[in-house]
């Protein structure tokens, strides 16, 4: 099951607005969808819709943090959002906020919703935790990280739910509740004791679980990792370079990728999924605010070019503020929010597909609308303003062009960088051509 829509109705910034999200062209990769826009323009908002549509489906258990302030209505009317899916399945919510009909403001319900052969098994186990499953959704937060514990219980617990607090993006833990270091522990215990038992296929079950975290943290950041479990203090400990380091002594980048790609590993090991898939083949929707934060441009760079080619049946949402996750991977619709001049969103959808052969300043331009001048720090940016209006007079010979003050403003420049250089030298010999006059430096 994958979206295909999204309308927004009196919603934050967003006053009448439909958005469809295109198939993928490329079948042995994910569908990639990049939200990219100024603070404020609605992406995160767009997410939460998303993930709001998708609940109805799983027992997720979520309260939807703050979800009361990004999903409001003007005074005596109502908002409404409709999540389109394949199948010709629609979800449709509005929220009330008139006081005749008893809703305050910021109240969620389903008033309606639309279904032609769809997925009948999800639709009917939307209220319970099945056994069995075909579909899955998952958010998370680059503002999230796994946090050292101490003392950890390694009694497995049956009643986990792993679709609970599945589309939280920030997600925390409470005391009873299952967590990352949980499962490490318990598959690192699990795996040891099938190892002494001779129970092969055990072993090697438990073992990928650790495996495949390993292997996708180490493509992303080039360091080896690996986790243990201490039974002297029960502690899981991270490996990282030969040194074994408490999760809250990591890197903060590192302990933002080993929080969600962890998380959602430990959530897709617990369901037992139909016709035992392996993992890496599964289908599900992937929900990603911003989780370049804290990364190394060259971990930004690499972490979706991963997650695109591991999980290749994932439908993802991601906002981004980063051009080096934009121009990452091949393939992904790229969407720009904007505000009109009065304060409402516009989605221009989409503005392009995402293409690795552009260089991040093409990207920076095209999809962030920053000028070439403005690639460059702020003083210089003004410096070169300030040249090419010279530039312009001298073409316009406007009376108060000063060539000598012009020339030596120009030398001065050229010598700031290569670039630069190169840049000033080609106006310069643009210049004496068009105008049969020596502006060499």
């Amino acid at each position: 099951m994958k979206i295909r829509s999204l309308t927004l109705k009196h919603i934050g910034v967003f006053e009448d607005e439909t958005i469809a999200f295109p198939e993928k062209k490329d079948k042995d990769k994910a569908e990639i969808h990049i939200l990219t826009g100024q603070n404020g323009t609605g992406k995160t908002t767009i997410l939460q819709a998303l993930t709001r549509g998708i609940s109805p489906f799983l027992d997720t258990g979520s309260v939807y943090e703050n979800i009361e302030k990004r999903f409001h209505s003007h005074y005596d009317e109502y908002s409404k959002f409709v999540v389109g899916f394949d199948n010709d399945l629609k979800i449709k919510i509005n929220t009330f906020i008139s006081g005749e009909r008893g809703y305050h403001k910021g109240d969620m319900i389903v008033t309606s919703t639309t279904r032609v052969d769809g997925p009948k098994d999800l639709w009917n186990g939307r209220n319970e935790y099945k056994e069995i499953e075909n579909f899955a959704a998952f958010a998370y937060s680059g503002y999230r990280f796994v946090k050292h514990e101490a003392l950890i219980d390694i009694k497995e617990k049956l009643d986990y739910n792993p679709h609970r607090y599945a589309l939280e993006f920030n997600k925390t833990y409470g005391e009873n509740d299952y967590s990352l270091n949980q499962w490490l522990a318990n598959t690192i215990l699990k795996r040891n004791n099938a190892f002494f038992e001779e129970n092969e296929k055990e072993v090697e079950r438990f073992k990928s679980n650790i495996e495949n975290l390993k292997i996708i943290i180490q493509e992303i950041i080039d360091i080896p990792i690996d986790f243990k479990f201490k039974n002297e203090t029960s502690k899981i400990v991270a490996i990282k370079q030969g040194i074994e380091l408490d999760f809250d002594l990591l890197p903060d980048g590192l302990r933002s990728i080993i929080s969600w790609i962890g998380d959602l590993l430990m959530r897709m090991d617990a369901l037992k999924w139909e016709n035992d898939l392996p993992v890496f083949e599964r289908e599900f929707i992937l929900f990603l605010d911003e989780i370049e934060v804290h990364l190394h441009p060259s971990w930004q760079r690499k972490v979706l070019p991963v997650v695109q080619k591991l999980f290749k049946n994932a439908q993802i949402f991601i906002t981004t503020h980063s051009p080096f996750i934009v121009n990452s991977i091949d393939g992904a619709y790229i969407y720009e929010l904007k505000l009109d001049a009065e304060g409402k969103c516009k989605v221009e959808l989409p503005i392009g597909i995402s293409d690795t052969s552009k260089p991040i300043d093409e990207v920076l331009n095209e999809v962030y609308d920053i000028e070439p001048t403005q690639m460059y720090g702020e003083p210089r940016t003004i410096e070169i303003e300030d040249f090419q209006k010279d530039v312009e007079k001298a073409y316009k010979k406007e009376a108060d062009f000063d060539k000598k003050a012009f020339l030596s403003k120009a030398k001065k420049l050229a010598f700031r960088s290569t670039e630069l250089r190169n840049n000033v030298q080609f106006e310069l010999r643009q210049l004496s051509k068009s105008l049969a006059e020596d502006f060499s430096i």
